[in-house]
């Protein structure tokens, strides 16, 4: 729980549960305001680095509590006292979960300068990342209008033997009604916004990583600026030694002492890991990246289905085109349902990473309110 807001988690331990991040999610380097070995060239190792790992992050967000805790708010029946109307449900899932809420990122933003561009990324970030979640609830509704799709011709085929006699007459009349409504049925991959988020979250990316080298540069001088400090420090204690007992030696020392660690320093130090921990979130677009393949593959194999199914009802209710038909469609089955399980996967991934980018920046906007 963030010190500056009341997030509210969907279920009780769901920040506790998130694991550490690994390299997939992106190097966010540990600024500590002692250090001051700090290499220049830190902006560049994301790049370098985010696609490391990506297996074993994936493997761990599968196993997690928080995971599987999405799981269940999207599976989980409607709430009796809730309205059933399709958007109603969708506004009322997504609530459930985006965690941190709206209402928790507006409460801490709100603390923060509107005008200052620290604050307006991160705000673009936030609205990114909500976007994000909202287009994987409404896919995740497009693969259950796919299963819906397939069904009927799914419960035939379960129970036609795989080489068995020739069809009725029955059962043809029966597999080309059901060619029939499968045809008029839209294609539901067919639309695709996917490219869109892409470009948002490049762009973003872009800004940030701007910023960074901007905040790069000011914390290099800070560092400048307080090394030729301590210098100066040694050169007055020098002097005052010379005139000078002990004890004015010692309260000159400690006078000296704040100037060396200025607070721009420590500001500057802050909005640099603010923006480490939005730069590291804008890496859900390698989960776009995944689901948008999936999507394609969904979307072709879809057609290729519905090309099979208009050969059989172009030569009208003819046994043989209708039963080579059907035998394609059974030896697609299996893919095409093992794609919507990939997809429905990675959506739920994208759920987790969404999150834990959020609580992430979060944390790092509330630790450094106060600066």
């Amino acid at each position: 729980m963030l010190e500056c807001v009341s997030v509210r988690p969907s279920t009780p331990n769901t920040n506790a549960s998130i694991p550490t991040p690994s390299n997939s999610q992106g190097n966010s380097t540990e600024v500590e305001e002692s250090e001051e070995g700090e290499e220049e060239d830190e902006e560049d190792e994301d790049a370098s680095t985010a696609s490391l790992n990506v297996s074993t992050e994936f493997l761990r967000a599968v196993q997690a509590p928080s995971y599987n805790e999405i799981r269940s708010i999207i599976q989980a029946p409607p709430p009796v006292h809730h309205p059933h109307d399709e958007d109603s449900h969708h506004r009322y899932l997504l609530s459930q979960l985006l965690q941190p809420d709206s209402n928790s990122v507006r409460e801490a933003l709100a603390k923060s300068k509107p005008t200052s561009k620290l604050t307006r990324l991160v705000s673009t970030y936030f609205d990114h990342s909500e976007t994000t979640s909202d287009f994987c609830l409404r896919l995740l509704l497009t693969i259950l209008r796919a299963r819906d799709l397939y069904a009927p011709l799914s419960r035939l085929l379960s129970v036609l033997p795989a080489d068995g006699p020739p069809l009725s007459q029955a059962q043809c009349d029966r597999a080309y009604d059901l060619f029939l409504q499968f045809d008029s049925q839209e294609n539901p991959f067919v639309l695709s916004h996917l490219h869109q988020l892409r470009d948002s979250f490049s762009h973003l990316k872009g800004d940030i990583q701007r910023d960074l080298r901007r905040c790069h540069s000011r914390i290099r001088m800070f560092r400048h600026a307080t090394a030729g400090c301590a210098v100066i420090s040694v050169a007055v204690i020098a002097a005052v030694a010379v005139v000078a007992v002990h004890a004015a030696i010692g309260f000159t020392a400690v006078a000296a002492t704040p100037f060396c660690v200025p607070r721009q320093k420590r500001r500057e130090l802050a909005r640099l890991k603010q923006l480490e921990a939005a730069e590291n979130g804008t890496l859900v677009v390698n989960d776009i990246n995944t689901i948008d393949s999936l999507v394609d593959r969904l979307q072709t194999a879809v057609e290729a289905d519905k090309a099979f199914v208009r050969i059989a009802l172009e030569r009208g209710r003819e046994r043989h085109p209708i039963q080579q038909v059907l035998k394609e469609l059974t030896k697609n089955q299996p893919v095409l349902e093992h794609l919507l399980g990939d997809l429905e996967q990675h959506i739920y991934f994208c759920f987790y990473s969404v999150n834990k980018a959020r609580y992430a920046l979060l944390k790092e906007i509330c630790n450094h309110q106060n600066l």
